[in-house]
């Protein structure tokens, strides 16, 4: 499997040159340090072989996005990337007339490990008069396409990093060891953005009463999430090599779909299985969110 690749250095995150992630990252939601509950009971009617056992991990406090990174927030970043596009197209349609060579294997499928596939049908970003930019209509959905090694560099070119699996998890559900992120009740279209057909997205937050009570939006359904975590059996262990960045292998992405995870089984949120996950390509299923350390972050201004 392909070793994650080194991208091109983006310009320093300037909160008034992409006002987008700046917000993005002032309404990041703390986390609490402590002990959380992790993995599938082996008796429950929902459990998952492949999350068990279930067993506890210590936590620092950490902070995670409030929503699921989107297209107009992930443009930002390609644009203070060093490769300019040009013409017009709209994602799905990008090709090698509007992406420089020497860029064109970080941007279109045709490389081994793009940052984003923008000639994907599934792509939402495009190029318009010579910028990236989200197709029309589409700024605030979840952006798609993006393989993991590209969520990893957006996410530090912010300061911050993806979170772990363990992380995401005790993000959705709690120190009470929630069974969904909004709690025991099951899914329903209210609560999380289900049942939708192939490259049907909605902007995010779209399910208010689905978020947890730190007030975290769209963490089961949407599009499931990746997560700084190889794929290794539970129980987890931080010191097991499943957090090293530079190793190739299948990264895990929790949180369900909309498409292809979207039973409760699986938009149960210590689930780990999810439909088609490798690394390097992007998927019209898969999108992101970026966690910080509590000290590494700065101009987050709590919004609860």
């Amino acid at each position: 499997m392909t070793l994650p690749p080194s991208f091109p250095h983006a310009e320093a995150f300037d909160h008034a040159r992409v006002p987008l992630s700046a917000r993005q990252q002032r309404e990041m939601v703390r986390i609490a340090g402590g002990t959380y509950v992790i993995g599938s009971p082996a008796d429950h009617p929902l459990g998952s072989k492949v999350a068990m056992p279930e067993h506890q991990v210590e936590l620092r406090p950490f902070w995670i996005d409030r929503t699921e990174v989107t297209n107009g927030q992930f443009s930002e970043f390609l644009n203070m990337l060093p490769m300019k596009p040009s013409g017009t197209a709209p994602g799905g349609k990008v090709g090698t007339p509007h992406i420089p060579t020497g860029s064109q294997e970080l941007l279109l499928a045709s490389g081994a490990y793009a940052i984003i596939q923008l000639d994907d049908d599934q792509a939402r970003i495009g190029v318009r008069d010579g910028r990236f930019a989200p197709n029309p209509g589409h700024d605030d959905h979840p952006v798609t396409e993006v393989s993991w090694a590209g969520a990893l560099a957006y996410c530090r070119w912010r300061g911050a990093r993806l979170p772990s699996e363990v992380e995401w998890e005790a993000a959705a559900r709690g120190r009470e060891a929630r069974l969904f992120p909004w709690g025991s009740a099951h899914p329903t279209p209210a609560l999380a953005v289900v049942g939708h057909r192939i490259g049907i997205t909605q902007h995010v937050g779209s399910r208010p009463q689905g978020a947890t009570p730190d007030g975290i939006l769209d963490m089961a359904g949407s599009l499931s999430e990746w997560t700084s975590s190889l794929d290794r059996p539970y129980p987890y262990r931080a010191d097991d090599e499943r957090e090293n960045l530079t190793s190739a292998g299948e990264r895990v992405a929790r949180g369900g779909d909309a498409t292809f995870n979207s039973t409760a089984e699986r938009l149960v949120s210590w689930n780990r299985t999810t439909y088609s996950r490798s690394p390097a390509d992007g998927h019209h299923h898969i999108g992101f969110r970026c966690a910080a350390d509590e000290d590494r972050v700065s101009n987050i201004r709590p919004i609860r």
